[in-house]
């Protein structure tokens, strides 16, 4: 396993921190597990070989496959369900009842492998069925800065492990085995999503105003600045009386945000 050296530590945690506002700070150990394979791969025999090649290439292949190591993408499908309990029962009747009831435009930012937004396209649909008429149009758009893993997601394939995550209703009306390892989601739940590369800390490209955004489990790996950066471009993209979900390991204080609390790890635009 190549070795990095403290000067070279000190660029990955710099470049990660200036280019993704991802702290890797005290990661040494998992730097050098995760990357002397990439490096290899990129034909560098050493971490200074692979970072002048970084610095080099225009194509920014390099950075991708970088950051496709370095990111942690865990996640699975209803992961902490309370926050569907009380998007269907709480948020979504009240949004009806205020006469919202026209285009919902909601934002799934840090996505993963898309198991947050089909379940969201399954809930949603669910509601849809349940509340004829409570939404004449639903958008779901789901981002990622890693190529990688959004290409997982537009397929909608996923281990059978994960099946036992998703209520036994949608598995029945969602889920179609292929074969003993793998599930294939229906094709129609694609209708709602768009999968989309994006940077978080990249404030120039995104300009929709959004009813709701997910972005739970992504700001706990960012620093300080990062994070208080990161916070007020969601705050921005919110329209006015919607809704930002984060982890519940990541709560916000009252001089991080403008925002409301409402609910537990949920914050409303007033």
């Amino acid at each position: 396993m190549i070795r990095l050296s403290d000067s070279e530590l000190s660029f990955i945690v710099e470049y990660m921190r200036e280019n993704f506002g991802i702290n890797l700070e005290k990661k040494k150990v998992l730097i050098e597990c995760r990357l002397s394979k990439e490096a290899e791969r990129a034909g560098a025999n050493s971490f200074g070989k692979y970072f002048q090649m970084l610095r080099q290439d225009r194509t920014g292949k390099i950075a991708e496959g970088m950051v496709n190591r370095l990111t942690t993408n865990y996640t699975y499908f209803m992961r902490e369900p309370a926050h569907f309990s009380i998007l269907t029962e709480k948020i979504l009747p009240q949004v009806l009842a205020d006469g919202r009831s026209g285009f919902c435009n909601i934002w799934c930012a840090g996505c993963s492998t898309g198991e947050e937004s089909y379940t969201l396209a399954m809930l949603l649909q669910d509601f849809k069925e349940k509340q004829p008429g409570s939404f004449q149009s639903i958008r779901i758009l789901a981002t990622d800065i890693s190529e990688e893993v959004l290409e997982c997601a537009r397929k909608g394939i996923y281990p059978m492990s994960e099946l036992d995550s998703i209520p036994p209703q949608w598995q029945k009306k969602y889920c179609n085995i292929i074969d003993k390892k793998h599930f294939k989601l229906d094709e129609k739940l694609k209708y709602y999503i768009q999968f989309d590369k994006q940077n978080l800390m990249d404030d120039g490209k995104l300009t929709d105003k959004f009813d709701f955004i997910f972005c739970r489990n992504v700001m706990i790996y960012f620093d300080k600045n990062s994070k208080a950066k990161v916070l007020k471009r969601l705050e921005r993209s919110l329209k006015p009386g919607g809704y930002l979900f984060v982890g519940l390991a990541e709560l916000l204080y009252r001089d991080e945000t403008e925002l409301k609390s409402v609910y537990p790890a949920v914050y409303k635009k007033e």
